[in-house]
């Protein structure tokens, strides 16, 4: 009995001192700020922040008192011992918790016990992080069975320092998975692909694959002669799938640093103009947050707002932790250069203003060379998918009229014009294709 009141009492011990770390270092934040004079301060806030502090060091106390008595009574065979009372109650519907403590301190325990889930609960409610700050994801189950065959291979190769690009790469683009599980999904695409390809090698074998009718055809040379010629696919196919899968989180990278670029010049501004208010640099955040007008730029500022509230990060640090993540340079400056800002006393609404006629000078020159290269392609569009297939087809209805049926390269005119329409479909999805990914964000 007093072996487990003894480690629930720890076990909450470590509960309190992690909550006390984190609600302390932000009202040493705020008490700083205060005395700079540099931001307005919810008075409200700093309440809150005091009172759970306090209530939280009292129960530290109290469970620190009773130790020493719960210890000297393990091992005895005293079910009941006079002074000791157990007390259990239940924070939320997910967390229940029991300790031991002296009857003299109960009364003080519970009621500092409802200051600080009071206080606590207030804080949460208007001063945490935004709803939706950590988005829960069902497990894959892909990666599930890729960890059951795979999962001791990949661990010993990540150990070994094989993968640390990758997994700065799977940080950038916040993926759920963690680079040990990546590594076994790349390793069983391999695997299953490998023995696809094991598959249709089989099949090359005896069959000729052609695109013209009939498609497949029983093939007329050797067996021997069709192995050698078809042997590269049993290697292409898992190369290219595993070589795909490895630079797929460098790629994603991009192409999110690249959407945060698209938003980057209206959320400066948005922040220049809140940081005209005096407000502090935390709730200027949360305000860009609780607008939802930035999609990717706001799966950033999420993260510098866990790190702050839940870890008990300081903003500084928060901010240049961020920097390090993210996956586009302009935001990187942009964190950088606030955390320098608060950390040296500068001006931080004349630092945004600055900043975001840079951002926003950088947005003008990439939409006008997006409007040129939109130009130089309209251009070769007109040439190659319309103008050029034109000429084409009033060749192959010169060599109709002839009488001429071998045609061009030994096919006929109607395999021929099947072949340019092929040609066209394929040309217009790579137009499209190329207009879609320089395409800005809006």
């Amino acid at each position: 009995m007093y072996a487990q009141g003894l480690q629930d009492n720890l076990n909450h011990m470590k509960a309190v001192v992690r909550e006390l770390y984190i609600f302390s270092n932000q009202l040493i934040t705020i008490t700083s700020l205060e005395a700079n004079q540099a931001m307005v301060i919810d008075q409200r806030e700093k309440i809150l922040l005091e009172r759970a502090v306090v209530a939280l060091t009292n129960q530290l106390k109290i469970l620190n008192d009773s130790i020493p008595q719960l210890v000297s009574l393990i091992g005895t065979a005293t079910r009941s011992v006079q002074g000791l009372s157990q007390v259990n109650y239940q924070p939320s519907i997910e967390e229940k918790v029991s300790v031991v403590i002296s009857d003299k301190d109960k009364e003080v325990f519970l009621k500092n016990l409802n200051s600080s889930r009071l206080s606590i609960n207030k804080l949460k409610q208007e001063y945490g992080v935004v709803q939706g700050a950590v988005d829960a994801r069902r497990p894959s189950m892909y990666a599930k069975i890729s960890n059951s065959f795979f999962r001791n291979l990949s661990i010993n190769l990540v150990n070994q320092g094989y993968f640390s690009l990758l997994n700065k790469n799977l940080r950038k683009i916040n993926s759920r998975f963690v680079v040990s599980t990546y590594v076994s999904m790349i390793l069983f695409s391999i695997a299953w692909v490998f023995l696809l390809s094991i598959v249709i090698f089989s099949f090359l074998l005896f069959f000729d694959v052609s695109l013209l009718f009939p498609f497949v055809s029983v093939a007329s040379d050797g067996v021997f002669s069709r192995a050698l010629r078809f042997f590269w696919v049993i290697l292409a196919f898992p190369i290219f799938t595993g070589l795909g899968m490895y630079f797929y989180p460098h790629s994603e990278a991009k192409n999110l640093g690249s959407k945060i670029n698209q938003e980057l010049p209206f959320v400066a501004i948005h922040l220049s103009a809140i940081a005209s208010s005096g407000i502090e640099p935390v709730k200027m955040f949360e305000i860009i947050l609780k607008g939802e007008d930035y999609r990717y730029t706001g799966i950033e500022f999420k993260k510098l707002l866990n790190l702050i509230n839940f870890h008990g990060e300081d903003i500084v640090n928060a901010l240049r932790k961020i920097s390090l993540s993210t996956s586009s340079s302009k935001l990187r400056e942009l964190l950088n250069g606030f955390a320098v800002a608060i950390s040296s006393g500068g001006n931080l609404l004349q630092f945004l203003k600055k900043h975001s006629e840079t951002l926003l000078f950088d947005y003008k020159l990439e939409r006008e060379r997006y409007t040129k290269i939109s130009e130089t392609f309209m251009d070769i569009y007109i040439s190659i998918a319309i103008a050029a297939p034109m000429i084409m087809l009033m060749i192959f209805v010169i060599i109709g009229g002839t009488g001429l049926s071998g045609g061009i390269f030994n096919l006929g005119v109607s395999a021929l014009s099947f072949l340019l329409i092929f040609v066209i479909v394929l040309l217009n999805v790579f137009f499209l294709t190329f207009l879609r990914i320089k395409q800005p964000a809006f």
